[in-house]
């Protein structure tokens, strides 16, 4: 019930001959060429999990030193 609802809210007074079918504009992604894994410097203690009852999985860690990434500095309000 709750689905049917929402779509009928999300249409709302729009014409649905003019909305654009997003399958048609996004392309399908390439297939995965490597292996997922954990960027270099991080490990399995990094990840803080939400489900325990389901185990992460066992990812490799890149070779070198730990990946940077920059701070994110808030806008004063």
């Amino acid at each position: 019930m709750f689905q049917f609802v929402f779509h009928d809210l999300s249409i709302l007074g729009q014409n649905i001959d003019d909305l654009v079918d997003c399958t048609e504009v996004i392309p399908v992604p390439k297939p995965l060429t490597h292996r997922t894994h954990f960027p270099a410097g991080f490990t399995h203690q990094n990840i803080d999990q939400a489900c325990l009852e389901t185990p992460f999985p066992t990812l490799p860690t890149d070779p070198g030193p730990r990946t940077g990434v920059a701070p994110v500095i808030p806008k004063p309000v």
